[in-house]
Parts: structure tokens; C-alpha cells; sequence
């Protein structure tokens, strides 16, 4: 039987999970209520709520559920998980999910039986654990994998060694691994017993050839650039890419990460949501813009008047930048450095440079130069999180690779400042980017965007 492809199977896991997890939300209650009303109801205090108020909000369970699991990477296929496995994200999961259901208590000045939440959780746990455990069978039946996944390593150094180690170590079927893609000069025709196939430079066509399902990039002495040209290079899109590497600092949070011999697995996914988290997407920038300028129009109005005061031109700055497929578009920003300066110049790199005016330090410093691009994101030029909107002239001097930054909409906060701002230089910030296009989802954006006001309120790396 023909191998299913990896992407297809991936999405009826995903799918088989979610409608296990939903099922699973209803049977706890039920059980959790007779539990409390009936098996027990002589051992705890007396009980006097209807059934028809817990029924109702069910709902609004089953959405802060689902959140709570996506956020804790439960709905992320993991290939290579470490010894703790699902558990450990269960766990996570379900903490996150019981403060979440005490605060929208609270919030709505409802109140409901902590007994019963806490039983809730406590019996969801080895249920939950249960269902997925079926769900992951039924997804082997429905789309059987009957041949080991063919990965080919890129590396001959000591990580290389650890991952090929480990690869053969993994519990059923071991993957088969391909060959090893040489990334240094070396005339060894084996490593670790397998047959190094190609040198870095005819990595492209190796992939191809050998009809890979994944590649490791185990090389940590690999550029950056160098592994993000490759993978833009490559036609076939179910084609898994993982690195094995600190990379993305991966103690952040904002990436899936996989446990294996050890090491941090990245995966880089694979960059082509579809049309629903495009249109949600959409909706949350237009709902959370709107909200954010009806909350911020009077701080917004201080800093315009005060501009004007200091006469230091308009207070409003306005800069041509390359937006989705290359479109340009007009930024707008609170005017920050002094009317003679040249538009175009290098950015400030310190407090201290002297284009910065007084009041534009201020606003430099907590990011509220930013505000007006609001108004870029109600146009549809913007989007909250994406890419860093770069200059023409920037652009025009991208690679193959960099180039991909304008498949999507420039965002007002992205992985580029949550990862250093200006602290880092932009090529760092390119492969950040890029990053972050293979890997859209609205919980990451959730994530960048709660990280980016922590940023903001330490003041790190804004200039």
C-alpha cells in the first residue's frame, strides 16, 4: 500500500483529535454531575443548582477547552515525542483550562460549584488521555502508514550522530534514513553506517530524487539563510522539515517543539493556511484595531497636540513600504526624529542619536509611534502580526527566499519583535520571518501579540 502522504494524514489526526476532545466535554459533565448529585451527594454539602445552568454555558467550555489544548500544542502531530509524551501537555492544558474557566466565572458573576469544576478536571484527565489514545488509533486505520517515513539528515557532526541514534532507538517501526546530506568537505563515503548521498550543494535535487518524506537539519554550523534558500527552493510541499537547533529560541514558547535524543526539534511547517484562518484572521485585526483605537483615541489626541506644540514638523510621519505581493503602501507613525532628517535614513540604533527628538524618544521607547499604523490595518494593508513592512529599497535587494516575506500582509507587532527588536540584525529578522510564514496559526499570533506587551512594558531593544 502506497505510503500516505504526511500533510493528509496530519489533518485527519488533527480533525479526529478536535471531534474526540468535543466529545469528551459533554460525557465528563454528565458524569462529573451524577457523580455529584447522585453517587456522592450524601458525602458533600447540600447541592441546589439546576442542571439547565451548567447546560448552558457547555458552549463557552468547549471553546476555552479547545484553546487551552491548542495553545498547549495538543492539536501539533508530534512524531518525536520525549519521554513524558502527551501527558505533559494534558497536564499544561487542563491548568490553563481550570483558570480559564475560574476567571470567565468571575467575570460573568456567575456562580457554579467548585466541586464540581475541580471534579471535572480531575476525571477529564485519564478520559481525555483515553479518547485521543482512540482517536490516534482510528486515524492509523483511516489513513495507514505501512511504510517507515524516509528522512534524509543533513549533518556529520556530533548532533547528527545523536539524532540518527535516536531515530533508530524510536519504539514500532524505525524510520529509514535516506542518506546524509554532507554539510562540510569531507570525502567519507559513510557516517554513523549510513551512505552520505550528496553534498549540501545538490541538496535540492536529492530531496526530490530520493523521495523524502523529512529532513533534519542537523547541523547547527549551517547558516540560517542558507537552510530557509533550500527549503524555499524545494517544489515538493509535504515534504516535513525539522531543525535540530536553539535557533528560534525555542524558551520563548512560539514554536512547536518535539523532544528527541535530548535535542529541540523545530519543526519549520508548512506556510499555506487556508481561506477560514485567513478570514479569521481578518476579523480579529478589523475587531481588535477598532477596539484598540476607541480605547486609545484620547492618548492618541495628547500625543498629536503635544507634537504640534513643539513644532517639530508634522506629527505625523508618513513612509512608502512593500506590503502583501509586493504592493506598496503608504506607513503612517507619530513623528519621532527631527524634520530635517532624511526619511529614508538608517534607523536609530541608540537612545542617544540626535535625529530623536525629546517627546520621540518617549514614544520610541513604549512603541506608541506605532499606534497610527492601526488605521494601516483597518485599510488592509497591515495585519496585527506578520513580517516587519520594510522599504522599497530593502526589498528590492532580497534573495529568493526573502522574498517570501511578502506572500502575507507586514504586521504592527511580529516573531522580529518579540525576539529582540532592534537588538538583532536583519538578516536575523528575515529568518524570523520566514519563520514564522511556514508556521501561521492564530495561536501563534495570540502568542506574539501577549509577548510583544510584555516587550513593550520592559522597553527592550526599542530605540
Amino acid at each position: 500500500m502506497k505510503l500516505a502522504p504526511v500533510r493528509r494524514a496530519d489533518r485527519i489526526l488533527m480533525i479526529l483529535l478536535i471531534a474526540a476532545d468535543i466529545a469528551t466535554i459533554p460525557f465528563v459533565f454528565m458524569l462529573t454531575w451524577v457523580l455529584r448529585t447522585v453517587i456522592f451527594a450524601g458525602n458533600l454539602p447540600d447541592f441546589h443548582h439546576q442542571l439547565s445552568l451548567y447546560l448552558m454555558v457547555l458552549p463557552v467550555v468547549a471553546v476555552l477547552w479547545i484553546f487551552s489544548f491548542a495553545r498547549a500544542g495538543l492539536y501539533t502531530p508530534k512524531r518525536h515525542l520525549g519521554s513524558m509524551g502527551e501527558l505533559q501537555q494534558l497536564l499544561k492544558a487542563f491548568v490553563f483550562l481550570l483558570v480559564a474557566l475560574m476567571a470567565a466565572s468571575y467575570m460573568a458573576r456567575m456562580e457554579f460549584s467548585r466541586v464540581i469544576l475541580f471534579m471535572f478536571i480531575g476525571i477529564s484527565i485519564p478520559v481525555t488521555a483515553f479518547t485521543r489514545y482512540l482517536a490516534r488509533k482510528i486515524a492509523q486505520v483511516i489513513v495507514p502508514v505501512t511504510e517507515a517515513p524516509r528522512i534524509l539528515i543533513v549533518g556529520t557532526g556530533e548532533v547528527a550522530a545523536r539524532v540518527i541514534t535516536a531515530l533508530r532507538r524510536l519504539p514500532g517501526k524505525a524510520p529509514e534514513i535516506a542518506g546524509i546530506v554532507n554539510s562540510t568537505a569531507t570525502k567519507e563515503a559513510m557516517f554513523e553506517n549510513v551512505e552520505i548521498v550528496s553534498s549540501l550543494n545538490d541538496i535540492v535535487e536529492t530531496i526530490s530524487s530520493l523521495n523524502v518524506d523529512e529532513v533534519f537539519f542537523a547541523a547547527p554550523e549551517l547558516d540560517r539563510s542558507r537552510i530557509m534558500e533550500i527549503i524555499s527552493l524545494v517544489e515538493n510541499t509535504e515534504v516535513h522539515y525539522r531543525l535540530v537547533t536553539d535557533l528560534f529560541e525555542i524558551a520563548l514558547g512560539v514554536s512547536d517543539v518535539d523532544d528527541l535524543a535530548k535535542l529541540p526539534i523545530v519543526e519549520i511547517g508548512y506556510g499555506e493556511p487556508g481561506a477560514l484562518h485567513r478570514i479569521t484572521k481578518r476579523f480579529m485585526d478589523v475587531s481588535i484595531s477598532l477596539i484598540l483605537l476607541l480605547i486609545l483615541f484620547p492618548l492618541m489626541s495628547v500625543i498629536y497636540i503635544m507634537q504640534l506644540m513643539k513644532k517639530n514638523g508634522s506629527p505625523l510621519f508618513s513612509q512608502k513600504r512593500v506590503g502583501l505581493k509586493g504592493k506598496e503602501f503608504t506607513l503612517y507613525k507619530f513623528r519621532t526624529m527631527k524634520p530635517e532628517s532624511d526619511e529614508y535614513e538608517v534607523a536609530p540604533i541608540s537612545m542617544n542619536d540626535s535625529r530623536v527628538t525629546g517627546i520621540g524618544r518617549f514614544l520610541r521607547r513604549t512603541s506608541l509611534d506605532e499606534l497610527p499604523q492601526l488605521f494601516n490595518i483597518l485599510r488592509g494593508d497591515m495585519s496585527l502580526v506578520g513580517p516587519r513592512p520594510e522599504m522599497p529599497f530593502i526589498v528590492d535587494g532580497y534573495t529568493s527566499w526573502q522574498r517570501h516575506r511578502l506572500d502575507v500582509k507586514p504586521g504592527l507587532t511580529g516573531m522580529w519583535q518579540i525576539m529582540g527588536r532592534k537588538e538583532l540584525p536583519l538578516h536575523d529578522n528575515l529568518g524570523y520571518d520566514y519563520y514564522y510564514i511556514r508556521n501561521q496559526s492564530l495561536m501563534l499570533d495570540f502568542t506574539i501579540l501577549l509577548r510583544t506587551i510584555a516587550i513593550i512594558f520592559k522597553g527592550r531593544g526599542a530605540y
